[in-house]
């Protein structure tokens, strides 16, 4: 993707600057400790792990079940040099072996970023949507506290607002565990809720950049969509200055200026790559399951706050009954009853009706 988008910077393609990078703090909370990070060869755990690197801790831990990408991961962060590093091939759901992974390293910061993220998939798998993205995150929420753990940043959703999809669900549920986590729990919990991040792998802006290359016809869902984006060094800042906030059991979110049509992103990426001989049709193929035309960055009942940060918001909810740890504890067993029984249409809108209730 980063070769694909290399003749122009992340800015350029979404017409804005980035808010001056800034890591303050991160090095008194990063350095010499122990740092973990799940999902590390993933879009944008890889992009973390380099950034956290750059920061000296004691101990790098990058989790990850994908055998291939967590090995070029590997070579591609030994030529470069950096901490001592241990990399486990692991699926966090696997309770023992993640209880045996935080008892042998003890991190102390942790940064999870494993999950299922795509919409569509998620509708047509809710069992394994629900499985990685609750159970998986449970696990860690618990090893965490177990292990004494003092920070755990949790990478949610602009998805999880209102959500109309299981994704979306697992997101808002899992924001609220850390919330509950963060009041119940020995480590500090807190929350990052991203929007769509350029340069993420099966993204539209990679879709779109692959369709160009090859002369083929650009697809989108409809000419009125819209979405709300970041570039990807604005994401790994915000993961790292969440870590770094002296208080926890926060959701932020990044000030990302107003929404942008598809359809304008794709004749944008087109110039781009292709200069003015940007003549390729595009096909409108209708939204996908669980997809609405327009995100949502905050409920009914919550308002954004600026932060010390430049670009980074706070969220403020006025709900004041945020169930305990144990509740939403229950809501996952519920949810992961339905999925082992294969009641797909019953956990889809049990998993969305627990989510609404959440909001």
């Amino acid at each position: 993707m980063e070769r694909i988008l290399s003749p122009f910077s992340q800015e350029e393609l979404l017409g804005r600057p980035s808010p001056p990078l800034s890591l303050v703090g991160a090095e008194e909370l990063i350095g010499g400790r122990r740092v973990a990070i799940t999902g590390a060869a993933g879009s944008v755990g890889g992009p973390l792990a380099r950034v956290i690197a750059a920061l000296r801790p004691d101990l790098l831990l990058l989790i990850d079940h994908h055998e291939h990408s967590l090995f070029r991961l590997r070579t591609e962060m030994t030529e470069q040099g950096g901490p001592p590093t241990r990399w486990v091939l692991a699926d966090i759901r696997d309770h023992r072996k993640m209880e045996r992974v935080f008892r042998d390293s003890r991190p102390e910061v942790i940064f999870h970023l494993a999950a299922y993220k795509h919409v569509p998939l998620g509708e047509e798998n809710p069992d394994q949507t629900v499985e990685v993205n609750l159970l998986g995150t449970r696990v860690l929420v618990e090893s965490a506290a177990q292990f004494g753990a003092v920070r755990f940043v949790y990478p949610s959703s602009d998805k999880a607002v209102d959500p109309p999809s299981v994704y979306g669900s697992t997101k808002r549920i899992a924001e609220r565990m850390m919330q509950a986590a963060d009041r119940e729990l020995v480590t500090g919990f807190s929350v990052v809720r991203f929007v769509n991040i350029v340069g993420t792998r099966g993204s539209v802006i990679e879709t779109l950049a692959a369709q160009i290359a090859a002369g083929r016809p650009l697809t989108l869902t409809d000419p009125g969509m819209t979405r709300y984006w970041i570039t990807m060094p604005e994401a790994t800042r915000l993961l790292v200055q969440a870590a770094s906030h002296q208080q926890t059991g926060v959701v932020f979110m990044p000030d990302t200026g107003p929404a942008i049509k598809l359809t304008d992103l794709a004749r944008h990426l087109c110039r781009l790559l292709s200069g003015n001989q940007c003549d390729y049709p595009i096909r409108y193929i209708g939204a996908r399951p669980g997809e609405r035309m327009h995100e949502v960055l905050l409920s009914r009942n919550e308002s954004a706050m600026p932060t010390p940060y430049p670009g980074i918001l706070e969220v403020s909810s006025s709900r004041t009954d945020i169930p305990r740890y144990d509740e939403i504890s229950r809501m996952v067993d519920e949810l992961l009853a339905l999925a082992s029984k294969d009641r797909a249409e019953e956990l889809r809108r049990r998993i969305i009706d627990l989510a609404h209730s959440l909001q």
